[in-house]
Formats: C-alpha cells, sequence, structure tokens
C-alpha cells in the first residue's frame, strides 16, 4: 500500500522541488520517483530532471521530424 502523504511530507515536497531532482527527493523521502512525480503534479510543482540526458519535454520533439545532421537548435541540447 501507498505512503500517505503528511503535511510535513508536502511541506518537505514544496523545499526539495526548488533545489533538487526528482530522483534525490523520492530517496530522501523514501518514496518512488513516479510517487513524488505525481504528488508534485496534483500540487502544481515544478520539478527538476535528474540529469542533462533526460528525455526533452514533448513540444521539443520536433528534432526526429527534422529528418537529419544536426538542424536541432543548439540550445536545447544539454551535455
Amino acid at each position: 500500500m501507498a505512503k500517505r502523504w503528511s503535511a510535513e511530507d508536502i511541506r518537505d515536497l514544496k523545499t526539495f522541488a526548488q533545489k533538487h531532482s526528482v530522483q534525490a527527493i523520492a530517496e530522501k523521502m523514501d518514496r518512488t520517483v513516479g510517487g513524488v512525480a505525481f504528488k508534485a503534479h496534483q500540487l502544481g510543482l515544478r520539478l527538476k530532471a535528474r540529469s542533462g540526458v533526460t528525455d526533452p519535454e514533448p513540444m521539443d520533439f520536433n528534432w526526429t521530424e527534422s529528418g537529419g545532421g544536426g538542424s536541432a537548435p543548439a540550445s536545447d541540447e544539454r551535455h
């Protein structure tokens, strides 16, 4: 059974979300990444990606449609 979110847990999530990745928050709070991400979504919180290698936002997928050779904007790439 899923662990319920207490008022203190929610307060901690709001604090951690400002500076830490969803993976780090999940480890710190002893929760799953999915559970943390879902609760953050319910609360309207934005979470940081765990690294620069994570999947881009859906609107950034137009690089796959371009058909090739480096036409994606360099500012969208993270290394």
